[in-house]
């Protein structure tokens, strides 16, 4: 039971912090042969203009299951905040084990994304995790004049502690996990053409690519829905081998009216794990809008 808690919850978090960028995994540079720094990866993608940014505030609520048993859940709410002035979004994203699989495999997940309403561009990004007695906490920083700085800290509880820092200019345009993905729900959905970002998730840089396979009917919550079904391709940048992190994964996004992400499937080692949309509950409190952002919050049991 806790080899299956562990994988589908580690998929589950991995679902929650990126939503469509799916398997990223939180890893610690190794300095060996395979190994290239953020600052020497060579990659180019398109500078894409953000072309539908309305996204609705609120949250999504998401049933995460294995092999359709229910293991955790996953929230994605979507609020603002105002930095100088401008208006930035504000999405958190958290997931969690459910009760009987925390008595054998307890995860908490939470990660958030500030970055530009309008240009979607990242300004902060945090992520922190628990595994039973593990645990990670890691910052970035998207300074204005183009330089990224990162830190990240691991250990156990009662243990000690390792930190790593490191900073690095890009020449691409690179996004956090979560950025990543609302320039992508922003974009025409275009069978004939992949979308491709370069992803930093404070140690690592990924290919993130999103192709198409095809468009039909998903229902979800009672709902059904027009959906695109589209398949997420990550390479892994830093990394002579071009790791690949996913075996097989597949997501279904919305085709009509706002993008909202339906469903998600993804193999692990065993089986496979299903994240799909429970409810959308919409925000209508005057704190959508207010002044500063929930970075500075400790981690909370939902």
């Amino acid at each position: 039971m806790e080899l299956i808690g562990r994988k589908a919850l580690g998929a589950a978090s991995s679902v929650c912090r990126v939503l469509l960028v799916g398997a990223i995994l939180q890893t610690v540079p190794i300095a060996n042969a395979d190994y290239i720094p953020p600052s020497q990866v060579v990659v180019k993608t398109k500078s894409y203009q953000p072309q539908e940014t309305n996204f609705a505030r609120g949250s999504y609520d998401y049933q995460i299951s294995w092999q359709g048993i229910p293991v955790g859940n996953a929230w994605i709410r979507i609020g603002t905040a105002f930095r100088d002035g401008k208006r930035m979004f504000d999405v958190e994203a958290t997931a969690r084990s459910s009760k009987l699989v925390s008595l054998f495999y307890e995860l908490r997940h939470r990660s958030e994304s500030v970055f530009s309403a309008r240009e979607i561009k990242p300004v902060e990004f945090l992520s922190q995790q628990t595994e039973n007695s593990r645990f990670s906490h890691l910052e970035i920083n998207f300074s204005p004049d183009g330089w990224i700085h990162a830190k990240s800290t691991k250990g156990r509880s009662n243990g000690p502690e390792n930190s790593a820092e490191l900073s690095f200019k890009p020449e691409n345009p690179t996004f956090d996990p979560i950025s990543a993905t609302f320039l992508a729900l922003s974009l025409p959905i275009d069978p004939a053409e992949d979308l491709s970002f370069d992803v930093f998730n404070g140690e690592h840089r990924y290919l993130i690519s999103f192709h198409v396979e095809g468009r039909e009917k998903v229902t979800v919550a009672g709902k059904q829905y027009d959906a695109y079904k589209i398949k997420p391709v990550v390479r892994k940048l830093t990394d002579t081998a071009g790791e690949k992190r996913l075996r097989k994964a597949y997501l279904w996004v919305s085709a009509e009216g706002s993008r909202e992400v339906l469903k998600l499937e993804s193999e692990v080692l065993i089986g496979s794990v299903s994240a799909k949309l429970v409810r959308f509950v919409p925000d209508t409190s005057p704190e959508a809008d207010a002044t500063g952002s929930r970075l500075e919050r400790p981690m909370q049991n939902q």
